[in-house]
């Protein structure tokens, strides 16, 4: 019996132009093989929308996989990738789904807006536990109420910094980091059709964005 605990993904990018989502499963922590998969293939990084992590890590992308495709086959982009036309809500609603079959499963969300509609959630039938991850703030970087910070990719954008924990100010409107990064991206005609963001990943304080300083803080 193999104990080694995986993770099925779903991963969503930015420079999608519809509701694509890849759905994979990896042995190793998923942002080291999203990193793996930032390459000149794709214009920007992928971003981690949730994951199950269980023993069965194996059979449960098989299960996702042949689930989609007898329900709506499709909506796979290419025979034999991992790549799917559906919304990101969805696939997370079927990765949930799925975490019922395993007495292992564990649902983690590392939206932002997914957090703001799901919050922490448990299944009393099976015990599985969809964790709340902490939102990433300001103050817990040490960034400061009037810090600018810059667009991902276009460092002649910036918003400012409006209170301890994840607000800015971009043409004269408060907004949330993810609410922002979707508000720039639809002004430069960027936008995907999801209109789902990882704040963290679309914004940078010096040379380094959000998310990866508050993984170096460990925070």
């Amino acid at each position: 019996m193999n104990d080694t605990q995986g993770y099925v993904y779903i991963l969503t990018n930015p420079s999608f132009v519809e509701d694509w989502v890849k759905i994979g499963k990896s042995s190793r922590p998923v942002n080291v093989r999203s990193k793996e998969l930032d390459n000149t293939a794709v214009p920007l990084p992928f971003s981690i929308y949730a994951t199950l992590k269980t023993t069965k890590f194996d059979a449960a992308e098989r299960f996702i996989h042949k689930m989609i495709d007898m329900v709506a086959p499709d909506i796979r982009i290419r025979k034999g990738r991992e790549f799917f036309n559906i919304s990101p809500r969805k696939a997370y609603d079927i990765l949930v789904l799925c975490s019922e079959q395993y007495d292992d499963a564990e649902v983690e969300i590392f939206d932002e807006e997914l957090l703001d509609i799901i919050g922490t959630h448990s299944n009393s039938a099976s015990q599985n536990q969809v964790e709340r991850s902490k939102r990433l703030t300001f103050e817990m970087l040490g960034i400061s109420v009037g810090e600018k910070l810059t667009f991902y990719s276009d460092s002649n954008i910036s918003v400012i910094v409006v209170d301890k924990n994840s607000t800015v100010r971009v043409d004269d409107l408060e907004l949330s980091l993810s609410a922002a990064a979707r508000y720039i991206n639809e002004k430069l005609g960027t936008a995907n059709q999801s209109g789902a963001y990882q704040g963290g990943l679309w914004f940078k304080y010096g040379d380094e964005t959000l998310t990866a300083m508050r993984k170096r803080l460990g925070r």
